[in-house]
């Protein structure tokens, strides 16, 4: 099988997001692509051995997946179907595919079928037969493969540029990790149980071994009849080897398929469950979850493994948006489909994690189905599955457990000495209060008993209009150089302690705003030393006698723009030294391993030019720019005002100065400045609106001049060509300028005579692609230095012979 570019395919997966961007969002994520294409066995099929073989690959696929529309083999021969490596191989005899028998004992066959599926871009097919007689054989009618990373992820940086959503349920930013990040916890113990589904070939779910019989619980809308449960593979144990394996892509980390069918028990379109028994028991593997047949309460704390987009187990544990961890925001939401009302929870989800089981953290049963999404994402209330399953529910299937007391903040509020703050607790073991260990008061908060490779933390969230720092007393006892306490802000490790560290005081600079501050203790993978504790004591928030926020504006000249200042100190105006109009932004006194930043926000905009200079020790302490957390630019040593500028696209960018000192030595002034930042939009280039890009300008030279075109495009309805009439031994030639980017992508085509007339792509005048023949829309990408870079396309015609359209084609011109 060669792979084809498919209209198809993009059309499901605009399908796709789309469906995402309703009000419900309740839908199996599609995964893969199903190919209509006929394969069949000789009718009948004669000889001894290997009667056929058959190759299905496309390149960079997921997964392989094979249907059987016809299956009528000889008693003793079989159909195998494996890897190229022969490490995964399943075979199939006589009439098909065994399954269980729905509705009596024992077991049937299916002679129409999705086979199991392999994992990787290749699938080989094999008939063996015993002896020269042979058998009817089978058809072949189509058959999936999983959709490669790359392509997914372009088609859907289209869909995100088109203002379409991205299909998930993702609330604020993205807090969910991968399962083995909890290795060692009840949580990453109990999501043993959790499956991947892969339904029909093409479309992924979540699902769960529920009660001790071998039973599996998802969704109506994954699994709605006993056809989807015959055809549906699941899949157990499809994580990382560790918590920093990446499982991102779709059906990536294979697991193990303990079976490629399951009975349906019951179902039910209105509360969106289907049971489903496995041929298996497979809970003395795996484990089992368990009901917890009340409804859950406010604000208690939960979490939900899953699979997202058919990817490796996850677990949402923490939220940010009404965090620090997941939990019940309410039991009353309006339901997706039906009824009752479901359960709310700002946990992240996304497609393919319908059918997860929502836990409570408190007892490990599950409280709810989840089955949509639109922030709150909502599952169905247990108890009404519970009456609704009646006699179907399986042996073991309900849990003692009630309804945790509410987590009582208050309580911090006197061990840190702070009635102003709310302070929550989370990681793998609460924070509690020590009355035997204090600076000040009597007592201090102590960090929750953890093992190896767990995290324990206690934070608050605050927000003030000035600029004040945040003073506290820690001490720690542990591993030193392995085990620490540490404390964040906004998530940014500012300092940490390991070993024996006595009562000390720290201080932070806060710049206005809201912030979140973090104590974490933290252990690694092996070895407790000392109490193994860390201790946290006289939280103070006071005012910061640093520069001012509000200054910046004027210090830099961009009195229209907001600043906001981060790190080790607080960046001021300086009305000493300065490029322009009396004053300029200069950064904090600030000791060795500590930075400062200011940045602020643009938007609409293309150009970004900005005086800056420093006095520091060369080679070791920068002053440094970002656009987007993008390092743009560094300056040591010795150096007098210089500009700096940087084309950026019209969209919103954040713009970030950092003075940035090493482990030790300060030379000079040990500090950096920056005067007169300039924001600039560039003409509207007819090319670059026709490339999808703003802020720069082509010239075009050769023979003849390149042309806008609205007949062909990969994207936004116009693109750019080469002229009609370009006559042999001639070329044309398309370039532009840029500066202050890292990457560059584009897509192109071409239709030309193959090996002579030739679409070229150039990065300061050295050849790094040419294309000829007949070469649909392909996206490429480069990676560049952040200095100034000249790119150019060229199409040039050999001294003779044009074939198909003789020209090229270039769209959706990308700089990051």
């Amino acid at each position: 099988m060669s792979k084809k570019i498919s209209l198809f395919l993009v059309v499901c997966l605009m399908a796709f997001i789309f469906s995402f961007t309703t009000a419900n969002l309740n839908a199996k994520v599609q995964v893969g692509e199903v190919i209509k294409e006929n394969f069949a066995s000789p009718h009948p099929y004669m000889g001894k051995g290997l009667v056929m073989e058959q190759e299905f690959h496309w390149p960079g696929a997921g997964y392989i997946a094979i249907h059987f529309s016809e299956f009528d083999l000889a008693k003793g021969d079989v159909v195998e179907i494996s890897s190229p490596d022969g490490n995964v191989k399943y075979k199939y005899k006589e009439k098909g595919k065994e399954v269980k028998n729905s509705k009596k004992k024992g077991k049937k066959m299916l002679s129409e079928f999705w086979a199991t599926h392999i994992p990787g871009d290749t699938a080989i097919v094999k008939l063996y037969s015993k002896n020269k007689k042979g058998g009817w054989g089978f058809n072949i009618d189509k058959w999936a493969h999983g959709y490669e990373k790359g392509y997914i992820e372009s088609v859907m940086s289209v869909m995100a540029e088109e203002t379409i959503s991205r299909a998930e349920a993702i609330c604020s930013s993205d807090d969910k990790d991968w399962a083995k990040c909890h290795l060692g916890t009840d949580m990453y113990d109990k999501s043993k149980a959790v499956a991947r589904l892969l339904i029909n070939g093409s479309s992924a779910c979540t699902g769960w071994l529920l009660g001790s019989e071998g039973h599996l619980m998802t969704n109506n809308h994954c699994i709605g009849n006993q056809t989807d449960a015959s055809n549906t593979d699941y899949e157990f144990m499809a994580e990382g080897s560790s918590c920093t394996t990446s499982c991102s892509s779709w059906f990536a980390c294979p697991g193990t398929v303990e079976a490629s069918s399951g009975t349906l028990v019951k179902t039910s379109s209105t509360l969106d469950y289907s049971l489903v028994l496995l041929p298996t028991n497979l809970t003395s593997t795996y484990g089992y979850m368990q009901l917890r047949n009340s409804l859950p309460i406010l604000d208690e704390r939960i979490y939900i493994p899953q699979h997202p987009g058919g990817k490796g187990k996850m677990l949402a544990v923490e939220s940010d948006t009404d965090g620090p961890y997941c939990k019940i925001y309410s039991t009353n939401e309006a339901p997706c489909m039906g009824g009752p009302g479901d359960i709310g929870y700002y946990a992240d989800t996304e497609g393919g994690s319908s059918g997860s089981p929502v836990l409570g953290y408190s007892d490990n049963l599950v409280v709810a189905l989840h089955h949509c999404a639109n922030c709150p994402n909502r599952g169905v209330p247990i108890p009404a599955i519970v009456t609704d399953l009646g006699s179907s529910l399986p042996a073991n299937a309900i849990g003692d457990g009630d309804p945790p007391d509410p987590p009582d903040p208050a309580d911090f509020n006197e061990m840190l000495d702070n009635t102003a703050l709310t302070f929550t607790t989370g990681g793998s073991a609460d924070w509690a209060e020590d009355t035997s260990n204090s600076y000040y008061g009597g007592d201090s908060a102590v960090s929750g008993t953890i093992t190896d490779s767990q995290n324990t933390y206690v934070q608050a969230v605050v927000n003030y209009s000035t600029t004040k720092a945040v003073k506290f007393y820690w001490q720690v006892s542990s591993e030193a150089n392995y085990d620490y306490l540490r404390f964040y802000v906004d998530g940014v490790l500012k300092d940490e302690i390991a070993g024996t560290v006595s009562w000390e005081q720290k201080s932070f600079t806060l710049s206005a705003g809201s912030h979140t501050l973090k104590w974490s203790y933290e252990k690694d993978g092996s070895v407790s030393s000392g109490s193994d504790k860390g201790w946290v004591d006289k939280v103070e928030i006071v005012d910061d006698g640093g520069g001012t926020v509000g200054a910046l504006a004027e210090a830099v000249d961009a009195e229209s723009l907001t600043f906001s200042t981060t790190g080790d100190g607080v960046w001021g105006l300086d009305n000493s030294t300065y490029y322009n109009d009396g004053d300029s932004a200069k950064s904090p006194v600030i000791t060795d391993d500590q930075s400062a930043s200011f940045s602020t926000t643009i938007s609409g905009y293309t150009s970004v030019k900005f005086y800056w200079k420093v006095s520091s020790e060369s080679g070791y302490d920068y002053l440094k720019f970002y656009v987007d957390g993008v390092l743009q630019n560094q300056i040591s040593g010795t150096q007098d005002w210089t500009q700096a500028s940087y084309t950026v696209s019209s969209s919103s960018h954040t713009l970030k100065w950092t003075y940035d000192k090493d482990y030790s030595v300060s030379s000079g002034s040990d500090c950096g400045w920056v005067d007169k930042l300039e924001l600039g939009t560039a003409s509207a280039d007819p090319m670059a609106q026709a490339l999808d890009v703003s802020g720069l300008s082509f010239s075009l030279t050769g023979d003849q001049d390149w042309y806008v075109t609205t007949a062909t495009s990969y994207y936004g309805g116009s693109s750019v060509r080469v002229p009609d009439a370009l006559g042999h031994s001639q070329d044309s030639i398309m370039e532009t300028t840029v500066s202050g980017v890292t990457s560059v992508k584009f897509f192109w085509k071409v239709s030309s005579e193959s090996n002579y007339d030739y679409l070229e792509f150039y990065i300061d005048g050295t050849l790094q692609d040419r294309i000829s023949g007949t070469v649909d829309w392909a996206q490429k990408t480069y990676s560049v230095t952040t200095g100034s870079h000249t790119l150019k396309w060229r199409y040039t015609k050999d001294g003779s012979v044009s074939s198909g359209s003789d020209t090229g084609w270039v769209d959706k011109l990308e700089i990051q």
